[in-house]
């Protein structure tokens, strides 16, 4: 891709950009739908049912969009932290200005964690016992939270990247050569050598969802200067390539297949239509009539329309929805599975309409959950 002096219109303005907040949104979403029906393919491989073709399909391009929805995030996170790290790499006092805003993006994190850890651990005392959520076991907010944890310890790192990034010559490559050996090993993984379903937590393969989404970080520095003008073409390209290879699979039925093209967090399908999807919402809008090249002064929150100002209010429960979706998991999963159970026994096409419903009423009450506890109490002590 060809570069641009300067950084896109996104990760200049302090305002949020709709269609960037949108793609979290969307990004979001998938997980939901992620972690209610791709579970159903374990079970179909081990033949307690066998989902038809249009199913598999499904089910095979839903198992993409939990992989697609992390890499949205660290790339959205990359296209506006790096740049910013970087250009301010060569300022006085770059390394404690970085530091203090470091600090302040950790301290949101942990305390979100903190919170929702709090409300379950009250939750499981006196309403109803979640499994697993207790003080004396851990693996519920280390490797049921794993994603935050490695976002966390990116972001952290971030002011020595914007300072090496800034010190490297030929930058571009040097992250294509790291984003062509990260997914190597991937499809190693993937086709190879996906090992035990029980992966602990320093497990090479394991530790490769880190890498990948490292990855991304970079790749979203990069992209913060780069040519956008055909990202709609590359995502059609990508979206159709995605469906052939889960068509193929559906169609022949091979399981197997369907697993590997999304494995984990490991999928080059589902990085390849994350930055896609990126490159998209972080076009440079021009103006009707406008000179060529020129870009139009962004909307303020006045002049939005509802549906912008309803999706830049929204997105910061991102968040949130996953500390949440994640910590309260013994108490949504269950229900949601005997309602999917019950869907499948009367038939697959309402299993999917069940099952995508209750993941996106999932999403829409999570949201507002935090919208209405986390968001208020991070303003008050000032970190949202």
């Amino acid at each position: 891709m060809r570069t641009r002096t300067e950084p896109h219109d996104a990760t200049r303005r302090g305002t949020r950009d709709p269609r960037i907040e949108a793609l979290r949104l969307v990004a979001i979403a998938g997980i939901s739908l992620f972690h209610v029906l791709p579970q159903w393919l374990d079970t179909a491989r081990i033949g307690w049912w066998a989902p038809a073709p249009h199913v598999t399909l499904a089910l095979g391009a839903v198992s993409l969009l939990g992989a697609f929805g992390n890499n949205v995030f660290f790339l959205i996170s990359g296209m506006f932290l790096v740049p910013r790290a970087a250009d301010a790499s060569s300022e006085r006092g770059y390394w404690r200005d970085h530091a203090a805003r470091t600090l302040r993006r950790a301290l949101s994190i942990l305390c979100s964690v903190a919170l929702y850890a709090a409300l379950a651990l009250a939750m499981s005392a006196w309403v109803t016992p979640l499994d697993g959520v207790s003080l004396v076991q851990s693996a519920w907010l280390v490797g049921g939270l794993e994603f935050i944890w490695v976002y966390l310890a990116v972001v952290a790192a971030c002011p020595l990247i914007g300072w090496v990034w800034r010190r490297t010559p030929r930058v571009g490559a040097l992250v294509g050569a790291l984003t062509v050996a990260v997914f190597a090993v991937n499809a190693y993984i993937a086709f190879v050598s996906p090992g035990s379903d029980v992966r602990g937590l320093l497990e090479w393969r394991k530790l490769m969802s880190a890498a990948t989404y490292l990855d991304a970080f970079l790749v979203g520095g990069l992209l913060s200067r780069a040519d956008l003008s055909r990202a709609p073409v590359a995502l059609a390209a990508t979206v159709a390539c995605a469906l052939a290879a889960e068509g193929y699979a559906a169609v022949t039925g091979d399981l197997r297949l369907v697993e590997a093209l999304s494995f984990k967090s490991t999928s080059l399908l589902s990085f390849a239509l994350a930055v896609a999807a990126v490159a998209c919402a972080a076009r440079p809008r021009r103006a009707a009539g406008s000179d060529a090249g020129q870009e139009p002064a962004p909307a303020s929150d006045a002049r939005r329309g509802a549906g912008a100002r309803l999706v830049c209010a929204l997105s910061p429960s991102v968040l949130g929805f996953y500390i949440m979706q994640s910590i309260f998991s013994p108490l949504w999963r269950p229900v949601v599975d005997q309602a999917c159970q019950l869907a499948l026994d009367r038939g697959q096409d309402l299993f999917l309409v069940v099952g995508t419903s209750l993941a996106l009423v999932l999403l829409a009450v999570l949201l507002l959950v935090d919208r209405i506890v986390r968001i208020p109490l991070l303003r008050a002590i000032r970190l949202a």
